[in-house]
């Protein structure tokens, strides 16, 4: 791996609120942990994939009381909707955590237990700009000028109450300490410029507790059962708990310090602050380094709008992938817009996506490829490098793989800093170029010459070895094509992951192919509904 992932990388997404149901914002970064996971997995790292749903606080309750539920009834169903939208989507997290599971109450616990004693943690009367969409008092500069929450459009209730107080300013220097020695941290840039931008102030405490005679839906104080645990002191832990820590100094014996060093937090751009500046100063707080990188995406915009049940403008992903597929959708929404800016989910741009690149691109250039190859070569790998052909064939020939062959390095390197919109484009341009080949080279009018047997054999090899690369690239965002085009290519893989090492392997000469893949279907607009 490349040095900012190294050979392990821990990748989490936010563990979900549970007072929705998952929506296309949700998948979106769900999908881009499972692909970073395939993806490190590929190039040899030791890889850990975190998803879950944050399920305590005061929205909690108040939805299960609109619901007519328990609230523990209610987080139950709607976690268990995460893990059937992940299902369906053919995500595979290697843990779904839960925040009211038993552990993670004894861990929010002890951690609180242990900085109330270290003096900490302080108990103060407090009056602000309470925000219940964000479950927290907001600061007069982070109200728009109506006054009101940006991201929610209320206007915060006035409420003063005795809470618990957590020493965040405290750790403010070492916190832009870290940053300043890790410009990195934060992907892509422009978000840490905002980070050091909210760190440039007096940063204050962070109130870490709400009065049960308000919020009775969290976990209780350790030291004061008349308050509960503020929903994202409690739901942030849970990156820690994911590895076995259990909020003791040492962390615990199951513990796996080495891998949180080298997390990897996903997250969107409306939960920065709580990720940039709340989280960092805890894990300092606790004897623990900063997370190793934050990757900040945008919102996926329906109808002008975030997305959001209450705006009435939520795209089903499970809806979309049970029509067109899982890994077109993947690929869609990783290559639509560079990440960390906003996108605008449009139905005609997925199906032109999906045409171009997929159907029309991958998908025509095996397509055409292999089908020449079964005709003309009885199914089996034709050679690649014959002294009759003429120099200018096998210059071509060496010209494209050389391309072809350089497209690994590039598109690790575009990963490895967030830009997965230029490492797919990189890509798409490769299969062009691939393409450009064919229609310069013209196999199907060499297969009609006997005379051009010798340079139809390079070129169609040429092509295969190309399609070789091209599949173990683009593996980790359509796993099944990918390995049915490898296996047509001849390589008896069983499910296996295909090396990133061995990407520029060429096939032996006489190799057997296997079936011609219809790797990807052309997709047309759905059919207007009347009424």
């Amino acid at each position: 791996m490349a040095s900012s992932l190294s050979d392990k990388i821990y990748i989490t997404t936010p563990i979900y609120y549970v007072n929705a149901q998952p929506h296309l914002g949700h998948a979106y970064t769900t999908m881009i942990a499972d692909v970073l996971k395939k993806h490190s997995v590929q190039r040899g790292a030791r890889s850990i994939f975190l998803t879950g749903t944050d399920e305590h606080g005061e929205k909690i309750s108040q939805k299960a009381a609109e619901a007519g539920m328990p609230e523990q009834a209610f987080v139950d169903r709607v976690a268990g909707e995460f893990q059937a939208a992940w299902r369906a989507l053919e995500l595979e997290p290697d843990i779904f955590y839960r925040t009211t599971a038993p552990s993670h109450k004894k861990l929010v616990q002890t951690v609180l237990s242990r900085l109330k004693d270290e003096e900490l943690i302080y108990f103060a009367e407090y009056e602000g700009n309470y925000c219940v969409g964000c479950e927290r008092f907001l600061t007069d500069q982070e109200l728009d000028a109506e006054g009101k929450c940006p991201d929610h459009r209320t206007v915060p209730a006035k409420r003063k109450e005795g809470n618990y107080f957590f020493r965040m300013g405290q750790f403010q220097e070492r916190v832009l300490e870290y940053y300043r020695a890790q410009p990195e941290a934060i992907l892509p840039s422009r978000y840490m410029n905002e980070v050091l931008s909210m760190l440039s102030g007096p940063l204050g405490d962070l109130s870490i507790s709400r009065p049960k005679s308000r919020v009775s839906w969290g976990i209780p104080l350790p030291f004061d059962d008349a308050h509960v645990t503020y929903v994202w002191f409690d739901a942030l832990l849970n990156y820690l708990g994911g590895l076995g820590y259990d909020g003791t100094k040492e962390g615990g014996a199951d513990f796996d310090e080495d891998m949180w060093r080298h997390s990897v937090h996903l997250i969107g751009k409306d939960i920065l602050k709580t990720h940039a500046v709340y989280w960092p100063t805890m894990l300092i707080a606790m004897g623990l380094d900063p997370f190793r990188r934050l990757q900040v995406g945008g919102f996926w915009i329906s109808e002008g709008a975030k997305m959001s049940k209450s705006l009435g403008n939520v795209v089903d992903p499970v809806g979309l992938a049970q029509v067109y597929g899982t890994e077109p959708l993947r690929y869609y929404l990783l290559s639509e817009a560079p990440y960390g800016e906003d996108a605008n989910f449009v139905m005609q741009n997925f199906v032109n996506k999906c045409n171009a690149d997929l159907a029309n691109g991958i998908g025509n250039l095996a397509s055409r490829s292999l089908t020449l190859i079964k005709k003309n070569f009885d199914g089996k790998m034709p050679v690649f490098e014959d002294a009759s052909v003429p120099p200018a064939v096998a210059a071509a020939s060496k010209s494209l793989l050389a391309e072809v062959h350089a497209l690994p390095a590039t598109f690790a390197e575009a990963f490895d800093a967030a830009k997965y919109q230029q490492a797919l484009r990189a890509f798409s341009e490769t299969v062009a170029r691939c393409d450009r080949y064919v229609n310069d080279t013209a196999p199907w009018s060499l297969a009609k010459a006997p005379e051009k047997r010798a340079e139809l054999s390079v070129v169609l090899a040429t092509l295969a070895n190309a399609l070789s690369t091209l599949a173990t690239v683009v593996y980790a965002l359509t796993p099944k094509a990918s390995l049915a085009l490898r296996t047509a290519l001849g390589f008896a893989e069983d499910g296996a992951v295909p090396e990133w090492s061995r990407a520029g392997d060429l096939i032996k000469a006489g190799t057997p192919f296997g079936e011609v893949p219809r790797l990807f279907p052309r997709f047309e607009m759905p059919a207007k509904q009347e009424g």
